[in-house]
């Protein structure tokens, strides 16, 4: 993981080169799903762990000498150098002696002795500014007289500064904020000193522990925040899919929301001569629907935009369909116009082809997506003198996956539904049992072939560092389809 986060999301629109296509996709990280990746990221390497068994001086300026001379104890206050005289300690837990509480202090008598935590909580500011608050506990001793249980709140602030199409993300600086401090008596030797001591170890600590904080804590927390924030926004593909000529997705603007870190994507697709580039006179889209409840993120698809996605994955195959089918053969005679005679004697001499040029389209209906796939049934007379085509459109429950960070598109069999829009005139009796034929026929010779198609045609999904699409389900809301990863 990358220490340095300025360069971060410092891509821009990029030009379209001639064979791709762009398409504006939105990636949604939920601000919960941040805070308990944050919060089990600073727990799991102990960043309050560095304050345990530090003495809580007074001073900032003999605090560095604290940190770099452990332990510390006061000439002054020990017959010996290695410890307090416990002659003067015993004075003060007998309250015989209370000025010497002041020297005790200042000579390192209050110590942490732990530290729990920290709690994360994310708060957005503004769609440029989030602020991190870590609330930290300490537990103290002040050499058997008190026992204490501190909270402290430490702040972060995270900035988006945005130029153009370029985003930097800054942050800024990271402090103890001023008049908060949560103290709490555990344990007391001595009820008659609780009071004055109390009042002497409050000012200690509002003194102490923010410049303890900032120069232990601080520099850890922000450089492990950097690493995370920076993994979690940082998208890319595969090694597999990573060629100049294959998809691309590239971050242009982010910005916070109240519920998530929401990036718009540029998704970069190869689109050759032989594939359909997307349409450019789409109205706007709606705005986005709220992340759905209990999801880690999302990615979320306009629907015209994933269309236009399929336009460019898409590549168009006939189908040749085996004339010596019972359907097949069916068919060749009904189009033929000879379905009271005998069947041909030699029926491979004619050929009855399943063409599907354009790519397939999803529309949505509330909850739930239709794929719709138009095509022509062509039948070929003997030496290709004449054709007689039947033009027909074909609707399915639409049935997405994403296993192996592949996003795929599948026709479901049993709930399809067809209509014809173009047949021979001399049919128009017979109407319904020329579309009883092609139904059969789609279902059983052309849809098992076309969902392989699909399938190999399949668009590759991002990659960024701690989340994964392969359990990934798809949910629709309006005109947008959400493809969501639960939480664990």
């Amino acid at each position: 993981m990358l220490l340095f986060w300025g360069s971060l999301l410092c891509w821009g629109l990029l030009p379209q080169a001639q064979g791709e296509a762009q398409h504006l996709l939105f990636l949604r990280i939920s601000k919960d799903q941040l805070e308990t990746d944050i919060s089990d990221l600073l727990s799991e390497h102990h960043i309050l762990g560095r304050m345990a068994r530090i003495p809580v001086t007074g001073a900032t300026s003999e605090g560095i000498a604290i940190l770099d001379h452990l332990p510390f104890v006061r000439k002054g206050l020990s017959k010996k150098s290695s410890g307090l005289d416990l002659s003067l300690v015993g004075d003060l837990l007998s309250g015989k002696s209370l000025p010497l509480l002041g020297q005790l202090l200042r000579a390192g008598g209050l110590v942490i002795e732990d530290a729990k935590g920290p709690e994360v909580t994310l708060q957005v500011l503004s769609d440029s500014l989030l602020q991190v608050t870590l609330r930290s506990k300490l537990y103290l001793s002040l050499q058997g007289i008190l026992r204490l249980k501190v909270i402290k709140n430490i702040r972060i602030g995270v900035r988006l500064e945005q130029t153009g199409n370029r985003t930097k993300v800054a942050f800024e600086e990271c402090h103890t904020p001023p008049g908060y401090l949560s103290i709490k008596v555990l344990e007391q030797m001595n009820p008659l000193l609780v009071n004055e001591a109390l009042e002497m170890v409050t000012g200690v600590l509002d003194q102490a522990l923010p410049f303890l904080l900032q120069k232990i804590v601080c520099p850890v927390a922000t450089t492990l925040l950097n690493s995370l924030l920076e993994d979690l926004l940082h998208i890319n593909l595969s090694p597999a899919t990573s060629g100049p000529e294959d998809f691309q997705y590239h971050v242009t603007t982010t910005e916070f929301t109240e519920e998530a870190i929401l990036m718009k994507v540029l998704l970069v697709t190869p689109c050759g001569p032989g594939q359909r580039a997307p349409r450019s006179d789409h109205l706007a889209p709606q705005p986005l629907p709220k992340l759905a409840q209990g999801s880690m993120a999302d990615l979320a698809f306009w629907v015209e935009a994933y269309n236009d996605i399929l336009s460019c994955l898409y590549t168009s195959k006939e189908v040749r369909v085996d004339p010596q089918d019972s359907t097949a053969a069916d068919l060749i005679q009904l189009l033929s116009l000879r379905e009271l005679e005998p069947r041909p004697e030699s029926p491979g001499r004619t050929g009855l082809t399943i063409s599907t040029p354009d790519p397939p389209t999803v529309r949505l209906d509330g909850h739930e997506a239709t794929a719709i796939q138009q095509g022509s049934l062509v039948l070929l007379r003997p030496s290709n003198t004449s054709s007689v085509s039947v033009s027909w459109k074909l609707l399915s429950k639409a049935m997405f996956s994403s296993r192996n960070q592949k996003l795929k598109l599948q026709f479901t069999p049993n709930s399809t539904m067809v209509t014809l829009s173009t047949y021979p005139a001399g049919l128009a009796k017979q109407e319904e049992r020329l579309k009883a034929f092609v139904s059969e026929l789609l279902r059983r010779m052309f849809l098992p072939r076309h969902n392989e198609l699909l399938s190999e045609h399949h668009l590759p999904l991002p990659r960024i560092k701690g989340l994964s699409f392969d359990k990934a389900r798809v949910e629709l809301s309006e005109e947008y389809m959400l493809l969501t990863i639960p939480e664990e």
